[in-house]
């Protein structure tokens, strides 16, 4: 029974799609907990929330819409949305470098740069965006679905020992955590997601194969059944009987 619980919460995007939403809120709630005990009027808050958590409220924007009809119909185009969003944290990140170079920003760039590629060649290779850039013939494909997953968990935990090393209160801890709690939800998510694709495709192939095996069964069945029916058919036999005379013989006659 133990076994069945945590097969199903941790192989459920279900239950991960829940899981980060709540995570993205107790996220944005806590990271934002200084500017209400800074007596700050709404509006300044407001404007932190967006500045500092733009990413975690387009995250939570998004897996609350693909929990509803609505998301679920227009699930690629929320997956571009979200990619775009990430793409821009990206260049933030890179930018950040030049600003206090460390290791901790190192680790932040290639954490983004890795789940922008991760996300956006695990969701678009069988949409037409991705089959117009031939995502599945491209560099991004030499890396295995497990390969990105494992070297995301990698630097995550890594990520989140240098910050605690660096941690200066109790609360940064609790947001470190959760913050990697977070990151490490979302990769097992994507991950979830192109297993499911590529379960899909095989299951594809295998019907293709399973149907022209049982075309050439087909066909070798209508081959078999025509030779049988030639070797059951009984030959003609000529009937041998005696020979015409020739005319100018009965006329002699």
């Amino acid at each position: 029974m133990n076994k069945s619980k945590e097969r199903d919460f941790f192989d459920s995007p279900s239950m991960i799609t829940y899981i980060l939403i709540g995570l993205l809120v107790i996220l944005i709630i806590l990271s934002q907990s200084f500017a209400i005990q800074s007596h700050m009027e709404a509006g300044d808050i407001f404007r932190s929330i967006i500045n500092h958590n733009s990413i975690y409220l387009v995250s939570l924007i998004y897996f609350i819409l693909i929990r509803v009809k609505f998301g679920k119909k227009y699930f690629d185009y929320l997956n571009v949305i979200i990619f775009a969003f990430y793409l821009l944290t990206t260049f933030a990140s890179l930018f950040t470098i030049f600003q206090s170079f460390g290791f901790d920003s190192i680790l932040n760039l290639a954490f983004n740069v890795l789940i922008t590629l991760y996300f956006g060649y695990s969701f678009f290779t069988r949409t037409v965006i991705g089959k117009d850039l031939k995502l599945s013939d491209s560099p991004l494909a030499e890396i295995n679905n497990g390969q990105y997953y494992y070297l995301l968990i990698g630097i995550i935990a890594i990520s989140l020992i240098v910050s605690l090393v660096s941690v200066n209160s109790f609360e940064d801890v609790v947001v470190y955590l959760l913050e990697a709690l977070y990151h490490f939800m979302f990769v097992r998510y994507i991950y979830l997601y192109k297993e499911y694709v590529e379960r899909k495709e095989l299951d594809i192939v295998k019907e293709k194969e399973h149907e022209k095996e049982k075309t050439v069964d087909k066909v070798d069945e209508v081959k078999e059944d025509e030779t049988t029916k030639n070797e059951e058919k009984p030959k003609e036999v000529k009937r041998r009987g005696r020979p015409k005379k020739n005319k100018d013989e009965e006329a002699l006659k």
